[in-house]
C-alpha cells in the first residue's frame, strides 16, 4: 500500500486529490481543518498546519501505526485582498503562517516518515511567478516566498535522493478562489486610502480571473504530473495571459498601466 499526505484536503483541489489518489489505490492521510466524512483507505485529521502540537500530534499516530509515506502534498492555504497600509496586521500575519510558515512546518514534522524515494508537492501559485498587482500583494508574497522555499527544499532533498515537485496553478474554481471577489468587496467596505481605486479594481480582478478551471480537471493533471517516474521540477497549468503580458512589462510601465486603470 502506498501512503499520500494530503494538507487542505476538505474542499477545493486538496479534496479532488484526495479522492483521485483514493480511487488509484492509495491510502491517505487527509489533514484539515474541517472535519472529512470516513472512506476507505482514508484516515482523516482535523488539524491546523501552524501548530506545531496539532502536527506533532498527527505525526505520532502515524508513527504507531509504522506508517511511511510516498508523498506529501501541500495544498492548504488562503487569500486575503489586502491594502498593505491599512489591513490589520494580525490577519497579515495569519496569511504569511498559513501559506508559508505551515507548509514549511508540515514538511519539517513530516520528513522523517517519508520514505527514501519519496516526493514532496508544493502547490503554489501563477502568482508566484508574476509582478504583485495592488492589494493581492499580501497573498502575492506569501506564494513567491513559497515558491522559493520549494527551491530551497528541492535542492536540499535532491542530495537525499527525494523530489520536490512545485505546481503553480492560475485561477481554480475554489473556495480561496471565490475570496478573492469577496475580499475585494470587503477591500472596498473597509478601505479608507483607497475608496475610488479599490471599486474599480474589483472589476479588474474579475476580467484578469477569466473562467476558473475546474478543481477535478487540476487535480488529475496534478496526480498525473506527480506519479511520473521523471517529472519536471516546475509545472504550470492555466495561466492567464493578461497576467502573463502586463509582467513582461518594465516594472515603470505596469505601474503606470495598473494607475491608469484604476
Amino acid at each position: 500500500m502506498q501512503y499520500v499526505l494530503i494538507t487542505g484536503a476538505s474542499s477545493g483541489i486538496g479534496k479532488s486529490l484526495k479522492d483521485i489518489f483514493l480511487q488509484n489505490n492509495y491510502h491517505v492521510i487527509a489533514l484539515d481543518i474541517k472535519r472529512i466524512d470516513p472512506q476507505d483507505n482514508l484516515d482523516s485529521f482535523i488539524c491546523d498546519i501552524t501548530s506545531k502540537e496539532s502536527l506533532q500530534n498527527v505525526k505520532n499516530t502515524l508513527d504507531k501505526q509504522n506508517i511511511k509515506l510516498d508523498y506529501i502534498i501541500n495544498v492548504a492555504g488562503i487569500h486575503m485582498m489586502a491594502s498593505l497600509v491599512e489591513s490589520p496586521l494580525e490577519q497579515m500575519i495569519r496569511l504569511i503562517n498559513i501559506n508559508l510558515n505551515g507548509t514549511m512546518s508540515v514538511n519539517r514534522i513530516f520528513h522523517s516518515l517519508l520514505k527514501e524515494k519519496g516526493r514532496i508537492i508544493i502547490i503554489t501559485s501563477e502568482v508566484a511567478s508574476f509582478d504583485p498587482m495592488p492589494f493581492n500583494g499580501l497573498y502575492n508574497v506569501s506564494k513567491t516566498a513559497l515558491d522559493t522555499y520549494a527551491q530551497a527544499l528541492r535542492q536540499e532533498l535532491n542530495l537525499l535522493n527525494q523530489k520536490v515537485i512545485t505546481f503553480r496553478p492560475g485561477a481554480v474554481k475554489t473556495p480561496l478562489c471565490d475570496s478573492s471577489l469577496t475580499g475585494t468587496q470587503n477591500l472596498v467596505d473597509s478601505t479608507i486610502l483607497y475608496k475610488k481605486q479599490a471599486g474599480k479594481f474589483l472589476k479588474l480582478v474579475t476580467m484578469f480571473m477569466g473562467k476558473p478551471f475546474s478543481p477535478t480537471k487540476m487535480a488529475k493533471f496534478i496526480y498525473k504530473k506527480s506519479i511520473k517516474k521523471h517529472p519536471k521540477l516546475i509545472y504550470k497549468k492555466h495561466q492567464n495571459i493578461g497576467l502573463v503580458l502586463l509582467s513582461i512589462l518594465p516594472k515603470r510601465w505596469q505601474c503606470a498601466i495598473i494607475k491608469g486603470i484604476l
